[in-house]
């Protein structure tokens, strides 16, 4: 589970309509989590693509590179909790859904890095990063990311 495990669907009371647009050059997919706090897939957006969806406010959303599995973000954030239908009204008085923009997340180079790193490393045993010519503490930390990322 890449999740906090208290983070799940609660009630159904009150809805919300929602537009997933995904803004990346990646295929996304996207998951429900469920009232058990499992991830639901429920559909893959290619580049640029979007999907319609009916929720409710208390429904926490993921997305993830479908290649990768790293996390994707809405607003800077690595879950999206809708928010109510009511907040969704134009100018003019007219209901729309609330447009919600997928994203890369924003990482230090470092992080960026050592992601790139666990990506090429991932099919390689543990044994093969102390034969890397960098600091044992970047080491440890590869271990680290390549541990959670095989979870």
């Amino acid at each position: 589970m890449d999740h906090d495990p208290s983070l799940r669907s609660e009630h159904s009371e009150i809805r919300s309509f929602v537009l997933f647009r995904n803004t990346t050059e990646r295929e996304v997919d996207v998951y429900w989590v469920n009232y058990s706090s499992k991830l639901i897939h429920y559909t893959t957006l290619l580049p640029k693509a979007e999907c319609m969806v009916n929720t409710y406010v208390t429904h926490p959303w993921v997305f993830k590179d479908k290649q990768s599995d790293e996390r994707m973000y809405v607003r800077h954030q690595p879950v999206y909790l809708p928010e109510p239908w009511y907040t969704n009204f134009t100018s003019a008085g007219r209901l729309t859904r609330k447009e919600i923009h997928i994203h890369f997340p924003v990482r230090t180079l470092t992080e960026n890095c050592l992601w790139r790193i666990v990506t090429l490393l991932a099919q390689e045993e543990d044994s093969a990063l102390w034969e890397l010519e960098i600091p044992r503490m970047l080491i440890q930390e590869l271990l680290i990311r390549k541990r959670n990322k095989v979870k």
